[in-house]
């Protein structure tokens, strides 16, 4: 009997928390596995090339695109992100869950594109004011910077009513509860484990 893997398309506004969440569940599930995006944006401090994403040159992601190796790309605030096609496909028939945090965008793409193979989770914050908050605490952002990432949390929220599951995280242990039972309930699906 072959289980069938699938990409969990996980978004969420910048500050909710859900690189953690995504990041958990990878530490927690040997068959979940965390996808490597690819990206044109400059690394942040503490980031580590290979882990939290592959940094490339413009040059070398649009060589990438052209040859088919990234399944979508989305260019955020300036930069481009695009999900490498191979490991992908590799996760999938190798019966693994490949949890990703990509943006609706993204998640649209991969839906219409993989279908069934593709399952997408909506993560909100308790709403916009902490939210702010939050983003305000990492002390990242400028002040117009801030306003970017608060009207793109509008657009994502609003977007969220086409997504297959969305809850709120409030607190991180009940926020992560929600993501397990989430993938428990998509391993149970009976067209995920057909033999053959």
């Amino acid at each position: 009997m072959g289980r069938r893997g699938y990409i969990l398309a996980v978004s969420a506004p910048s500050g909710t928390g859900k690189t953690s969440l995504c990041d958990r569940l990878a530490q927690d599930f040997d068959f979940v596995v965390r996808s490597i995006s690819m990206t044109t944006r400059a690394r942040r401090d503490g980031e580590v090339d290979g882990k939290d994403y592959q940094f490339v040159s413009r040059e070398d992601f649009k060589r990438f695109e052209q040859e088919g190796a990234l399944i979508e790309t989305a260019e955020v605030f300036g930069n481009w992100y695009g999900t490498p096609r191979k490991p992908v496909d590799e996760a999938i028939l190798g019966g693994k869950v490949i949890v990703m945090d990509i943006d609706t965008v993204g998640a649209f793409k991969l839906k219409k594109m993989l279908g069934e193979d593709c399952v997408m989770v909506f993560i909100k914050p308790p709403s916009l004011e902490e939210l702010e908050r939050r983003l305000k605490s990492r002390g990242k952002n400028t002040p117009q910077e801030l306003q970017k990432r608060l009207s793109e949390a509008e657009r994502e929220i609003s977007e969220s009513k086409d997504y297959e599951y969305v809850f709120t995280n409030e607190d991180f242990a009940k926020a992560y509860e929600q993501l397990k039972q989430i993938v428990q309930a998509e391993a149970a699906k009976p067209f995920r484990n057909r033999s053959g």
